[in-house]
């Protein structure tokens, strides 16, 4: 990602957010990436929307799930194909990685499948 330089830098520049893809100083800078620029530079790029303004201290994404939150989503989806049971009938933790992405330890897969039961009232 493109940084100023702190010699080029100037009181005059500001930074911005790139909406599009931009070529400045023969450097593309991608979308979501920050570009800084003169109000002059900036003006037409903000009347197309190729850039925008930055949000200050505004949080735009969602917050990231814990592993266990996680498991606890995929847990009604993989219990519903009986071959993903084991013999006590709680999900395998190899059908329960599959369906996170990440290994799913047996200590995580049995806290995951306590607090599900209990949810269900099934405990």
């Amino acid at each position: 990602m493109p940084q100023p330089v702190e010699s080029v830098m100037s009181k005059d520049l500001k930074e911005y957010v790139c909406v599009d893809p931009v070529k400045h100083n023969g450097v593309r800078v991608l979308p979501d990436q920050p570009i800084w620029l003169s109000q002059k530079e900036a003006k037409s790029l903000l009347n197309c929307n190729a850039i925008a303004v930055p949000a200050l201290g505004i949080e735009t994404s969602e917050p990231e799930l814990t592993e266990l939150e996680k498991v606890l989503a995929v847990i009604p989806d993989v219990i519903s194909n009986k071959d993903n049971l084991t013999g006590t009938g709680a999900p395998s933790t190899a059908a329960l990685t599959e369906a996170v992405g990440f290994d799913v330890s047996a200590e995580l897969r049995n806290e995951a499948w306590s607090a599900y039961q209990a949810a269900q009232g099934t405990e």
